[in-house]
């Protein structure tokens, strides 16, 4: 596995498979779901049942529906099924406005996104859910702006304010990172971002270090080098985390994403992630945020990846609330991060996670500059 030369697959998020124009015909979406009596008619859009991505679209749908419950009284909201092509969603996008539907909430996959993204118009205001594959649109023809909770924009900040800490321990000198990358589709995205920032903030890079399944490779203290690397980036997960922070200096600045996070797990510590600093959502490491607060807990029997989506379905209807009320730019303190916009510049939500760093076991976020954003 050579991280500079990926296939495209490789790098490609929350992709569903077996969906392409080939197999699809443009048809009107399917009612899944319906709550709310506002005069203000909300749509979402879900893959079709039965496909790998049904666990993830109840989750971010339970969500939408808790903020709707606590600040939805004028939207109506209904959830559709729709194919996720071109074509299927440019019909589908056509129904929803011939209906009257004044924002749309979807599509949830990177598929979807991309699709999009081909989209010569998009009529409709639509908040799409994960981000397209390489640059963003021009905002020419499309009302379309994408929100995700995409590993790589987590990669970029750790890489920012590891580089930052970097700096700090030798008078200016170049920082330079080593990565150990497990043998897995996000980690290697998650590394490719964070190799991507480095650079361009001007640090030096060690050869990466890859492994498969859950031991690090037995030499691994021996691969660190002489002087050691000022930081170590971990992209794997909790789990194979454990085995490689053992064999790092305690003193070593180690950075990681959500992908090595046990969240807000009240049954799982891990104490030998002692120190190991992640990028985090309020929703699993600051319980007395005030958003995170205001809104209902997930379900008891959701997993913290479930529970990544529910929040994220409950920034993406407040996110759309504030669009559809003509919110030009603003700022919002999410549950899934600080959330920014401005409808001058990119086409996106942009979403700036919580500095959090392993103590007693599990992430607890950083006070001060250390967990400046």
């Amino acid at each position: 596995m050579v991280l500079g030369s990926l296939p495209a697959w490789l790098l490609s998020p929350f992709s569903a498979s077996g969906q392409t124009a080939a197999n699809t015909t443009p048809a009107k979406p399917a009612s899944r779901a319906r709550f709310g009596t506002g005069p203000t008619p909300f749509a979402v859009l879900l893959p079709p049942r039965g496909g790998s991505f049904d666990r993830a679209a109840e989750c971010v749908l339970a969500g939408i529906k808790a903020a709707h419950s606590i600040d939805g009284a004028e939207v109506s909201v209904e959830a559709f099924e729709s194919l996720e092509d071109p074509a299927g969603l440019a019909a589908t996008l056509t129904s929803l406005r011939e209906r009257g539907v004044k924002f749309v909430i979807g599509p949830l996959t990177r598929n979807g996104a991309n699709s999009v993204r081909t989209l010569d118009s998009v009529e409709v205001p639509t908040l799409v859910l994960n981000l397209p594959e390489g640059d963003l649109p021009a905002r020419a023809g499309s009302r379309a702006v994408y929100f995700g909770l995409a590993i790589e924009t987590e990669s970029r900040q750790a890489a920012a304010q590891a580089f930052a800490q970097g700096l700090a321990l030798d008078g200016g000198r170049k920082p330079r990172a080593l990565m150990i990358v497990a043998d897995n589709r996000l980690a290697v995205r998650s590394a490719v971002a964070f190799t991507e920032e480095w650079q361009s903030l001007g640090g030096e890079l060690s050869d990466p270090i890859e492994f498969a399944g859950d031991r690090p490779p037995r030499d691994l203290r021996a691969r660190l080098g002489t002087p050691a690397p000022d930081v170590a980036f971990l992209a794997m997960t909790p789990e194979q985390a454990r085995g490689v922070r053992r064999e790092l200096a305690p003193q070593m600045l180690a950075w990681g994403t959500s992908q090595v996070s046990i969240g807000n797990s009240r049954s799982l510590r891990l104490p030998e992630l002692e120190g190991l600093r992640v990028l985090e959502m309020p929703w699993h490491v600051e319980p007395e945020h005030p958003a995170v607060m205001a809104y209902p807990k997930a379900p008891a029997h959701y997993s913290v990846e479930m529970q990544r989506l529910y929040a994220l379905g409950i920034d993406a209807f407040r996110v759309a609330r504030q669009m559809n009320a003509g919110g030009a730019s603003f700022e919002l303190d999410g549950v899934t991060g600080r959330l920014r916009y401005d409808s001058q510049g990119l086409a996106r939500i942009d979403r700036v996670s919580v500095a959090a760093q392993y103590r007693g076991g599990r992430p607890m976020p950083i006070k001060g500059p250390a967990g400046a954003n």
